[in-house]
């Protein structure tokens, strides 16, 4: 797991769900809510981690898994933080424990998101289909992506 001084991961739990759904808050213009973070608690094909600045959440992973195929749902880091590795620790953590579980990765991204995407494909993912309207606020497309999780 990611640790640098003044940063540290850790897995989703009571203790941190509130400070990740404050960061879906600032990154999201449709966040979850904290009722659906805590629920995923709860949900055992569900794998997420935050990244904490003090009490603070400035980046997170969200996952769900079913068989061998896990579906990206979340991953975001506070503007003041980006561009430092947080997303691609949180992503390299997941990949970690999915190990010898899931062989590929499915995420949607929005059309116009290029940082994310240029991230995914840095990741190893690839464009696999596109998906008119398929967010609101504002409306636009998304762009579907693959990645195999092998050794």
């Amino acid at each position: 797991m990611m640790q640098r001084d003044d940063l540290r991961t850790e897995l989703f739990s009571e203790e941190n769900i509130h400070a990740a759904a404050e960061l879906a808050k600032r990154c999201f213009s449709s966040p979850w809510s904290e009722e659906i973070y805590r629920r995923e608690l709860e949900n055992p094909q569900s794998v997420g981690f935050v990244c904490m600045c003090g009490e603070r959440a400035v980046g997170m992973i969200h996952c769900n898994f079913v068989l061998d195929e896990l579906t990206l749902n979340t991953l975001c880091v506070d503007a003041a933080f980006r561009r430092q590795g947080i997303a691609r620790a949180l992503f390299a953590n997941v990949r970690e424990m999915m190990q010898g579980i899931c062989t590929v990765c499915y995420l949607e991204v929005r059309e116009s998101n290029f940082p994310a995407r240029a991230l995914y494909e840095s990741l190893g993912f690839v464009q696999n289909g596109f998906r008119p309207r398929y967010y609101s606020n504002p409306e636009e497309a998304a762009v579907l992506m693959a990645a195999p999780l092998g050794e």
